[in-house]
This record gives C-alpha cells, structure tokens and sequence, in this order.
C-alpha cells in the first residue's frame, strides 16, 4: 500500500522503535470508494428487513461487540468499520469510555 501511495509510515512520537501508518489523500479516496461499496452492499442485503427487524439486528449487534470487548487493541481488531465521520454512537467507543480508555486520545503501540 505504501508503494502506491497509499499510505505513510511515520515515526510513533514517543517510542522511535516504532512506525505509524497514515492514509494519504488517495489513500482517503481510496478507503471511501472501498466503505462506499461496503455500505452499498450491506443496505441491498438488508433492504429485506422492516424498521423494527432492523432496530432488533442492531441491538444485538451492538450487544454482541460490547461483549467482545478486550481491550483498546483488539478494538479495532473488532470495530464495524462504519462511516468515522457519519458514527456518533460508537458501542466500541462507548464500551472503552465505561472501561475508562479513550479510544480518541491513547497511542496504541
């Protein structure tokens, strides 16, 4: 990915042992075309199911990651992949905010 400029190492900026990987610009268009599709393909597939049935899948959905939980590492190990900016609710970042981590503001690594 990085030789197509896809992303970007850069050094962590406390552990210099350490690289971080970065989209860059086409990596962003590229990682919305990919989601894009992915959305596209999970609505036709659930296009099937009333607002309730769809209501009773999330819940279990979310249920199901909360319980799954870790740790911050295997967060995103397990993390749904939604729309970063679209996801207000996150139940993984809800779930680590109750264990006391956020998610937003803890180097992993």
């Amino acid at each position: 990915m990085a030789t197509e400029g896809l992303i970007e190492r850069r050094e962590h900026s406390t552990d210099g042992r350490t690289r971080s990987l970065y989209l860059t610009a086409a990596g962003k268009i590229s990682s919305d075309e990919v989601l894009a599709s992915r959305d596209q393909v999970i609505a036709e597939g659930l296009s099937i199911l009333s607002s309730d049935e769809l209501k009773i899948l999330c819940d279990i959905a979310e249920r199901v990651l909360r319980n799954r939980l870790e740790d911050l590492e295997h967060s995103y190990r397990i993390c749904r992949l939604c729309c970063y900016e679209g996801c207000t609710n996150c139940p993984i970042d809800d779930e680590l905010l109750k264990q006391g981590v956020d998610r937003e503001n803890t180097d992993v690594g």
